[in-house]
C-alpha cells in the first residue's frame, strides 16, 4: 500500500475506534472492509485480529467493576471461544460471500424483530435456549470474517441491560473469542510479514483512539446510547449484504 491507502485505512480504524470505545462495538465493521478493499478480506480479518483484541482489553478494564454482575457471561465467552477456533480454521476454506449472506439474514430478523415488538426484549425461553447457539455462532463469524459484534450486540441489546454491562459483556466475550482466534491462527501459520506489520500499527492506532471513544460514551443517555447500538447493526446488515453480492 502506498502513503495514500495507508492514510485511509488509519482513518478508518481512527473511526472503527471511536466507535468502539462509545459502544462496545464497531471497530472491526469498520476497519475490515477499508483494509479488505486493499489487501483481500484473509488479509484485513487477520491484520484486525490482533488491534481488535486490543480494544476489548482496554474496554474490559475500563468496566472491569460490571463484570461481576453479568450472568451467564463465562459459559457465553467459553461456547463463542470454540465457535471461533472452527471459525479460525474455515477461514481459507469457506465461501465468503454464503457467509456474509447468512449473517446479513440474522441480524436483517432481529432488527425487524427489535423495530416491529411492543417491547424488544428477549423472551425467558429464549434467554435460556437462545444463548448457546448465538455464543457457537458469534464465535464462528469472529474467527472466520473477524465481524461478531453486531451478532454479540443483538443478544445482549435483547436482554435489556444498562450500557455500562452491554460494553462490558460484549468486549469480554469478544476479548476471549479474539485470543483464541489469534492463537488458532497463529497455529496454523496464517501469519505472514506483511500480516504482523499492518497488525501491529493498527494496534498502536486503537490504542490511542479508543480512550476518546471511551469519553464520549460516558456522555451519551441509555436511549442514544440504543439508538447508536442499533444504527451499527443495521450498516453492518448492510455492509454484509454487500459484500454478499
Amino acid at each position: 500500500m502506498n502513503v495514500y491507502e495507508l492514510l485511509i485505512v488509519a482513518v478508518a480504524v481512527i473511526l472503527g475506534s471511536l466507535v468502539k470505545g462509545t459502544t462496545g462495538l464497531g471497530l472491526p465493521l469498520t476497519a475490515v472492509p477499508v483494509i479488505a478493499f486493499f489487501v483481500g478480506a484473509q488479509d484485513a480479518v487477520i491484520i484486525m485480529a490482533a488491534p481488535t483484541a486490543v480494544s476489548n482489553a482496554m474496554l474490559v478494564r475500563e468496566h472491569r467493576r460490571e463484570l461481576r454482575l453479568a450472568e451467564g457471561l463465562i459459559l457465553f465467552a467459553a461456547l463463542g471461544s470454540i465457535g471461533a477456533i472452527a471459525g479460525a480454521w474455515l477461514l481459507p476454506r469457506i465461501n465468503d460471500r454464503l457467509l456474509f449472506l447468512l449473517l446479513a439474514l440474522v441480524l436483517t430478523t432481529f432488527l425487524a424483530w427489535k423495530f416491529s415488538a411492543t417491547e424488544a426484549r428477549w423472551s425467558p425461553n429464549i434467554q435460556k435456549w437462545g444463548k448457546m447457539p448465538v455464543a457457537l455462532t458469534c464465535g464462528i463469524a469472529q474467527g472466520a470474517t473477524g465481524i461478531s459484534g453486531p451478532l454479540v450486540a443483538a443478544w445482549f441489546q435483547g436482554l435489556g441491560v444498562s450500557r455500562e454491562r452491554f460494553v462490558v459483556s460484549n468486549t469480554a466475550i469478544f476479548l476471549l473469542t479474539g485470543i483464541t482466534q489469534l492463537v488458532t491462527l497463529t497455529a496454523t501459520n496464517q501469519w505472514s510479514e506483511q500480516r504482523v506489520i499492518g497488525s501491529i500499527l493498527a494496534a498502536l492506532v486503537v490504542a490511542i483512539a479508543l480512550p476518546f471513544g471511551i469519553k464520549i460514551g460516558r456522555k451519551i443517555n441509555a436511549a442514544r446510547f440504543d439508538l447508536a447500538v442499533s444504527t451499527i447493526i443495521t450498516a453492518c446488515t448492510i455492509s454484509l449484504l454487500i459484500r454478499a453480492f
